[in-house]
């Protein structure tokens, strides 16, 4: 019974129960294709890669041809193996195609396939496998998009041999008109994309135009079913949101904060729901909504988001809005309220500090204030010039009595050391995207290796005690403090961040910590950074933190020289980051 309730659980969206399920009848040796595709493309999806491997593998054994398993060993090996998965999704395509078999299946495998051959620079390949296409899938709008793609990439190259310059204006012309035949949303997704590949090129001025035409496109007034209008209205908010936040990367920060907003509407997996979740006590009839109007003598309530890095982060620009409001009150879940209720304890006469028990039990009312704001919806309104940020720190205060004796403790544990250094490895999030954010213990540990008078404190939160212990059985020098526990407390973590002498993190809650606090700070910053972080690679510190540098992992060589930056940073005595 394992497959089927496995199937059912995935069904309903209950991933715990399914992958129960799934390991049941993978155990048991089922022979049923459906549970080697639909159990890897779980555990990828939980970013257990290796484990989603050996399913695809076990099952291409139990069934060498076919597609569905192919094309997800295909997109699993897509980063790390190309050739390998290009050969999988090809080989998947001439299955299906030999089958006679249309419909979805043959489209995801045909755009997969092609969107690789086009990455790969294969240029010929990928325009051949495009144009046979046409003819089979018809005016596809991912098709036509791969397509456009194409014939971007044979015009930036030497694609002379491939298509002149004719050919290529007529192929262009062709495409736009299957466009017309397209949906209004399937143009809009589109230009989309290809604002989207634009941006990655680096093209600004052209991808801002071709969202504006997408967006124009599908907001085009006339009679609409509701069920249109809602993916009509889905397109806007994910690809506002997405185009915001690579914008914010770009530092246009005056057009990427407006489309930030998105973030308030657009879902996200996992239970926060949203890419911003907001806990709304007061509806806007109740406490109108700030937008951007002057506030001059007026208070205003700000409303915590759902990150907790996110939240410290946007407080440091609280002490800029001081200038200008009257009051300020700041809504924040239980974890943060020791810490702000001290940290800004010497502005208690301008800044009231409160729980969502004070607003359910009527202590916070609609009355105290004239505005309310999502925290992280302030910066569109006063904070758009680059300058503004890193101006008032440091702004957070630990527990000083806890502090100084978690750094006696930490001092003598063992060997007496003259140093402590904060370390954490692994990032936030779920499933691939904690993976995507984090170091591998085995590469963490290089930077480990002794130091004279330097203690390494594991300040990464869950569970990290068995691999602090694996490190110490290799003899080095890390400590982990059982009794410190960040989530569920953040104060005695906060306390355990300010005992050391100095930060080395993955781009983690941990340098919301650190760089609140002013110690100096080197965050080790994935390929996979979010819109928190400036993509220029000349940027070598966090223009939110003045006291946290960077050292970037690189798309063609992995982490193996931000390793030997944070290497010679420690040797170095861990100093703060120059201006840059």
């Amino acid at each position: 019974m394992g497959l089927p309730l496995a199937l059912q659980a995935h069904q309903r969206g209950d991933l715990v129960q399914a992958k129960q399920h799934y390991q049941r009848a993978f155990e048991q040796q089922v022979r049923a294709a459906v549970l080697y595709q639909n159990y890897g493309a779980l555990l990828r999806e939980q970013g257990d890669l290796t484990g989603a491997a050996q399913v695809y593998n076990q099952g291409l054994v139990l069934f060498p041809h076919h597609p569905g398993i192919l094309g997800n060993r295909a997109n699993l090996h897509r980063a790390t193996r190309p050739a390998s998965a290009l050969a999988d999704n090809l080989r998947a395509l001439r299955l299906l195609l030999a089958a006679a078999e249309g419909g979805a299946a043959l489209r995801t495998v045909w755009l997969s396939a092609l969107s690789q051959l086009r990455e790969l620079q294969l240029h010929a390949w990928a325009l051949a496998l495009a144009r046979e296409g046409l003819a089979r899938l018809g005016p596809d709008p991912q098709l036509l998009l791969q397509l456009l793609l194409v014939l971007d990439a044979l015009a930036s190259s030497s694609g002379a041999e491939l298509l002149n310059a004719d050919q290529a204006a007529a192929l262009r012309r062709q495409i736009e008109a299957r466009l017309a035949d397209c949906a209004p949303v399937e143009q809009a997704e589109i230009r989309l994309g290809l604002a989207s590949h634009q941006m990655g090129q680096g093209l600004l001025d052209d991808a801002l135009a071709s969202f504006e035409q997408a967006m124009a496109i599908v907001q085009q007034p006339g009679e609409v079913t509701p069920e249109e209008r809602e993916k009509r209205q889905k397109l806007v908010d994910v690809n506002s949101w997405n185009f915001g936040i690579t914008l914010l990367k770009r530092q246009q920060f005056e057009r990427g904060w407006r489309l930030f907003e998105y973030g308030l509407r657009t879902p996200a997996e996992g239970p926060q729901r949203w890419q911003r979740a907001l806990r709304k006590p007061f509806s806007s009839a109740e406490l109108p909504l700030w937008r951007g109007e002057s506030i001059a003598g007026k208070r205003l309530l700000l409303l915590e988001e759902q990150a907790i890095g996110d939240v410290m982060m946007f407080v440091t620009l609280l002490p800029a809005l001081l200038e200008e409001v009257a009051s300020i009150g700041l809504l924040l879940a239980d974890r943060l309220l020791p810490i702000y209720r001290r940290s800004l304890q010497h502005l208690a006469d301008r800044v009231q500090i409160w729980s969502f028990a004070d607003a359910s039990e009527g202590r916070l009312s609609p009355a105290h204030y004239d505005l309310q704001c999502p925290i992280g919806s302030i910066c569109q309104h006063r904070f758009t010039d680059l300058e503004r940020y890193g101006q008032h720190l440091p702004l957070l205060q630990a527990k000083p009595q806890w502090a100084k004796q978690l750094r006696r403790d930490y001092l003598q544990h063992g060997s007496p050391a003259q140093q402590l250094i904060g370390i954490s490895w692994r990032g936030g999030g779920k499933g691939l995207r904690i993976q995507q954010k984090s170091i591998l213990p085995e590469q963490y540990a290089q930077l480990l290796q002794p130091l004279p008078g330097v203690r390494f404190v594991s300040l990464q939160y869950g569970n990290a005690g068995p691999t602090v212990e694996h490190w110490r059985q290799q003899g080095l020098d890390v400590l982990h403090d059982s009794r410190v526990d960040p989530l569920k407390q953040m104060d005695p973590w906060l306390a355990q961040v300010a005992a050391c002498d100095a930060v080395l993190s993955v781009a983690n809650t941990t340098i919301h910590g650190a760089g609140g606090l002013g110690l100096p700070t080197l965050c080790l910053l994935s390929v996979h950074s979010d819109w928190r972080w400036l993509d220029d690679p000349s940027a070598n510190r966090s223009y939110w933190y003045p006291s946290v540098g960077i050292a970037r992992e690189s798309r063609e060589a992995g982490w193996g020289e931000a390793l030997q930056q944070a290497r010679a940073w420690l040797e170095a005595g861990s100093p703060p980051p120059t201006l840059g």
